[in-house]
């Protein structure tokens, strides 16, 4: 079934946070699992987008990124709060790359931290 998710923006920025807080990902963990970008996935989160076609795209990505049938945003149902062993996710690459891997993985975690606080402050 093909479902127009432009018209559902605000329901599943509702849903996508709440799968964020039950799963455990921080937004820049799941841009990292789903390749896109930080500032898409805080549009998708705010219920904005710069087109319907884009965000199909991207509604459609994170779907097939985690398996999730088409309506699951949609008609998304509360389950019992688990933790997906891809929580956390690593990049190889960035504009930090002088700094030590144990320096780095210390930010990364401390940004992870800090982004999974920013979802429960609303």
């Amino acid at each position: 079934m093909h479902y127009d998710y432009y018209e559902y923006r605000d329901l599943i920025a509702q849903n996508l946070i709440s799968f964020l807080k039950q799963r455990g990902y921080s937004k820049l963990s799941f841009s990292k699992l789903t390749d896109i970008s930080r500032p898409t996935i805080d549009q998708i989160l705010k219920g904005e987008s710069p087109s319907p076609k884009q965000y199909h795209t991207q509604i459609t990505k994170i779907n097939e990124t985690f398996q999730l049938p088409d309506d699951y945003f949609i008609v998304f149902q509360d389950e019992p709060t688990t933790t997906s062993r891809y929580a956390y996710a690593y990049s190889d690459h960035g504009r930090d790359a002088d700094k030590s891997p144990k320096t780095m993985e210390l930010l990364n975690a401390l940004d992870d931290i800090l982004d999974v606080y920013s979802l429960y402050l609303k």
